[in-house]
């Protein structure tokens, strides 16, 4: 019921910005959002959505916070676990597609656990998964962050192995 409610409100919000988004003809700005993945173990740190869909944590900004502060709040309040932020990784677009979405635009940042117990929220269960898990569920709307991650790990491994070589 809780989660029912919470997702009925982001909704209701998402369809108060467009509609005043058509009124000042669409010169609203997206929204700022962050989203988190934590790898550890040949595992990725993902919410299981209630339609069994996986998305990273993270979320929208609030007033007057930073990106990486967003970050850490939304690791918190997701996961239960306490993080660190080691790396912006790259950003990912959204373009609302139906009236109850808004735009958003994504800074996708690497972090580690530092500490905590893994717990649920509202948003969904958390829980580890393989990467194999995450492609076959992972949200659509998720496969971008995803993508970015994978360009960014593939780079460091390039980048570790020319300065070994050097």
């Amino acid at each position: 019921m809780k989660n029912l409610l919470y997702r009925m409100l982001k909704g209701s919000v998402g369809i108060f910005f467009n509609i005043l988004n058509l009124l000042l003809a669409g010169n609203l700005p997206p929204f700022g959002c962050v989203s988190i993945v934590v790898m550890d173990q040949d595992s990725y740190l993902v919410i299981e959505r209630p339609e069994g869909r996986f998305v990273f944590p993270g979320g929208f900004m609030r007033w007057r916070e930073s990106p990486v502060q967003t970050a850490l709040r939304e690791g918190m309040e997701e996961t239960g676990l306490r993080l660190e932020v080691n790396e912006l990784i790259g950003y990912s677009s959204t373009v609302s597609d139906r009236l109850t979405r808004m735009s958003t635009l994504t800074l996708i940042y690497y972090a580690e656990v530092v500490s905590g117990e893994l717990k649920n929220s509202i948003e969904g269960r958390a829980s580890w998964c393989d990467e194999a898990q995450l492609l076959a569920k992972i949200h659509p709307l998720q496969r971008g962050v995803f993508d970015r991650y994978l360009l960014y790990r593939e780079q460091s491994r390039h980048v570790k192995r020319f300065q070994v070589e050097d």
